[in-house]
């Protein structure tokens, strides 16, 4: 029997990260799934690593200059620290997430171009100010953007990175406690790459009620996104889920939800699968229903059953967190 050693290098990455990043408290097969493409389509990225830099600290990064990261993540405590070390030791990232950052930890007009230009995925979790000098010729290489409405950057970094990221395909937004998605003055440049988003995601916060509607700012926001082919929302009750699967311009392929707990209070499954009438889910290909251990019980079974039945007569895959493949066994 071969040893581990003896895997692909590729392969022994994946399952690292798969064992390092999975931090869902409820089983799921995500990462996993990660790892069975990764068969099919390896990236051949050798030199690309995880680390744990809440125990290692800068020395970890100052031993791995030139290489590339896969994740990095910082916060009040080390922000300012860890973007120096990165800049200082020419190291690569292909996810940057900030977390819980104050105003004075993170200048931004600071932040390496380099650095900058050479992430893949970039999470807006906390506070900074300043932005980047970006010239108008310049092409990052940024695909998704997570941007959380209560720790909102300067207006100016988005009107300088965003008209620079051509290849910016999927967005989060995490929308406010107060049901809005994004203050007016920062409409305008989210607006300006809605037409070339292919996934959208919209978290509607720990506040949102069951039976909470849509805002109209929000269900316009997701009209102006016309070459959407994948939607997630997220902790919402039918309503709203109506509302914005509604405001859907184009044909979706694949469709995923989060209820809020007790949501379905009086409903039914056929009743949450009623928007498959709609003219954008005419093409679907799947539909993802999962539930998060705190939000209680999604759907009984009599209720799954239905639900299941009126997705498959519409030619609709039903799924759950934990299936992944359209050949994957039922258990």
């Amino acid at each position: 029997m071969a040893g581990i050693q003896d895997l692909p290098s590729e392969l022994l990455r994946r399952i690292v990260e798969l064992l390092v990043v999975d931090w869902r408290p409820e089983k799921d097969l995500y990462n996993a799934s990660l790892v069975a493409r990764a068969w099919r389509h390896p990236s051949q990225s050798l030199l690309l690593y995880h680390l744990d830099i809440y125990h290692s600290g800068t020395d970890a990064l100052r031993l791995n200059a030139g290489c590339t990261l896969r994740l990095v993540e910082v916060d009040s405590r080390n922000a300012r620290d860890i973007l120096r070390a990165l800049h200082e030791h020419d190291i690569s990232v292909e996810t940057l997430g900030m977390y819980a950052t104050r105003h004075n930890d993170l200048d931004m007009s600071t932040m390496s171009l380099k650095l900058l230009a050479g992430l893949k995925s970039l999470r807006l979790g906390g506070h900074f100010q300043g932005h980047p000098t970006i010239s108008p010729d310049t092409k990052l290489e940024l695909t998704k953007l997570t941007v959380h409405t209560d720790y909102l950057p300067p207006l100016a970094f988005f009107d300088s990175i965003l008209p620079a990221a051509p290849f910016l395909t999927s967005l989060e937004l995490y929308v406010g406690d107060d049901g809005e998605l994004l203050p007016t003055e920062y409409t305008s440049p989210f607006r300006g790459i809605a037409h070339q988003l292919r996934h959208l995601t919209i978290y509607t916060g720990v506040s949102c009620h069951p039976t909470s509607r849509a805002s109209l700012e929000v269900t316009r926001f997701v009209a102006s996104c016309t070459s959407l082919k994948s939607l997630a929302v997220d902790n919402c009750g039918t309503a709203y889920f109506e509302n914005v699967a509604s405001a859907v311009p184009a044909p979706l392929c694949v469709l995923e939800t989060c209820m809020a707990s007790s949501w379905n209070d009086g409903g039914s499954g056929t009743e949450l699968a009623s928007v498959l009438e709609l003219p954008a889910m005419a093409e679907l290909k799947r539909w993802r229903m999962y539930k998060r251990r705190l939000c209680g019980p999604l759907l009984d079974k009599g209720k799954t059953a239905q639900w299941e039945a009126v997705c498959r007569a519409r030619g609709v895959e039903p799924r759950d967190e934990t299936r992944f493949f359209t050949d994957y066994p039922a258990e």
